[in-house]
């Protein structure tokens, strides 16, 4: 996340554009929630969406731009975990 596309007022970030992991995350909720339920689609968009989302946590805790984007990461964690056990 070296290239940062942020919208900063007076040096604080205001807001970020998405990156790559949480496009996919996003898509593969929207899929998971159209499909049957139960289907391989949906099993798929499921699995899809817990490696995105395991991703997008670690990229915002370890390079967040700020300590509320790092606590964001940390409970992307937290969401990952519950659904695993």
């Amino acid at each position: 996340m070296s290239q940062r596309r942020d919208f900063k007022i007076l040096g604080y970030t205001i807001g970020q554009a998405p990156n790559l992991p949480l496009i996919v995350m996003i898509l593969a909720a929207l899929v998971g929630r159209v499909v049957e339920e139960g289907s391989e689609v949906n099993r798929g968009a499921d699995a899809v969406f817990v490696v995105s989302l395991s991703i997008w946590s670690y990229l915002e805790a370890v390079d967040g731009v700020n300590v509320f984007r790092r606590v964001l990461g940390i409970a992307g964690f937290a969401v990952v975990l519950t659904r695993l056990v």
